[in-house]
């Protein structure tokens, strides 16, 4: 009996220890998987701190970036323009132009490519165009220079930028381009410029015709016939639409004519039926009403004799062997005018003398 009763206490002791080790290995395995959820949940938590500390640091350096893209930046400028080419397209466009705007290559290549994706829009293809004589002009091309700074002073493919496009249009009137200058001394003349300068027109327009452009020599001519700029001078007036006569200027030639035949005196008017004569012999149709009318005034005899004076020269002109000064110096020699041959260091605009007065006073003379 008492066997009986120690083997049911041992069972008993084993079932309660078995019971406790159950109980222990729950609780272990309660206390693991609380454990275990608390990592997760700080793991967790220290994902989304790291995430948030990132997207700090992007906001951060993406304000930073624009502050210096804003403030010129041209690295910063580009990026901002490269990451919003894959989405925002007019955003790359600004970030592009506001790079190309200070003389950056890849902001304008960056315009132009975008435009070449967009062949339908025709306002950024006039931007595209600006931007690519930009670059020419970068490249050296000094006829494209001369382009983007026109387009800059009237706004085609640009913003209007006046100051910025008569700047650079300066600088390439400085290295020499006579098409610069006489567009400065156009402008100098603007009713549309502010600060008009007739002194300033006079001097470009001096410059370009000591560079041997016809036009410049034209307008400086009208400076002299009207006194803008210059002392108004019939002699000096006449040399240079005479100069640029030589050099085969039909509308130079006409234009001379018109100046001598203003004139009084039979031989003004000979002066002045020659070079109609030749200029409608180069198919000027205005001055042939005048040459007639000229030659109406001078009787048959002398228009004759003139028309025989007029053919070696128009040969000489049509085969391009009229000398510099030629034709000018016969002139003066044969009619006995007062010469005059320029200053090529331009002093003469600084003259405030009577010189001009006078020898056009001695030209009156000689001509009556």
């Amino acid at each position: 009996m008492r066997t009986e009763e120690e083997s049911m206490d041992t069972l008993v002791i084993a079932i309660a220890a078995t019971g406790l080790s159950l109980i222990l290995v729950f609780v272990w395995m309660v206390s693991l998987s609380l454990r275990k959820k608390r990592i997760q949940e700080e793991r967790k938590a220290k994902e989304v701190a790291y995430r948030r500390a990132i997207e700090k640091a992007r906001k951060q350096e993406q304000e930073e970036r624009v502050y210096k893209a804003d403030t010129g930046h041209i690295p910063s400028i580009l990026v901002l323009a490269k990451e919003a080419e894959r989405s925002n397209i007019r955003e790359a466009l600004y970030w592009y132009e506001k790079a190309a705007l200070l003389d950056n290559r890849a902001g304008m290549t960056g315009i132009i490519r975008i435009s070449e994706k967009r062949r339908d829009d025709m306002v950024l293809k006039g931007h595209a165009n600006f931007w690519r004589t930009c670059i020419q002009a970068l490249d050296g091309n000094i006829d494209a220079k001369f382009e983007m700074g026109k387009a800059y002073a009237i706004g085609r493919g640009v913003d209007k930028q006046l100051s910025k496009g008569l700047i650079i249009i300066r600088e390439v009137a400085n290295e020499g381009y006579s098409s610069a200058m006489i567009y400065l001394g156009d402008w100098a003349l603007s009713v549309d410029n502010p600060n008009s300068n007739p002194e300033e027109a006079a001097q470009w327009f001096y410059k370009a015709a000591l560079d041997g452009n016809a036009e410049g020599k034209i307008k400086l001519a009208e400076c002299y016939q009207t006194g803008k700029g210059v002392l108004q001078s019939h002699v000096r007036c006449s040399y240079w639409l005479e100069n640029a006569a030589e050099k085969g200027s039909s509308e130079a030639m006409y234009r001379a004519g018109l100046a001598w035949a203003e004139r009084s005196g039979e031989q003004a008017k000979s002066i002045a039926y020659i070079w109609l004569f030749l200029a409608s012999q180069f198919g000027s149709e205005e001055s042939r009403s005048v040459r007639d009318k000229v030659a109406h005034g001078l009787g048959i005899d002398s228009v004759v004799g003139l028309q025989a004076l007029a053919k070696p020269i128009l040969q000489k002109l049509n085969s391009g062997t009229v000398s510099n000064h030629s034709i000018i110096k016969a002139f003066n020699k044969l009619y006995k005018r007062e010469s005059y041959f320029p200053d090529r260091d331009g002093h003469e605009f600084a003259e405030k003398d009577e010189a001009v007065t006078k020898t056009d006073e001695q030209t009156t003379e000689a001509s009556s």
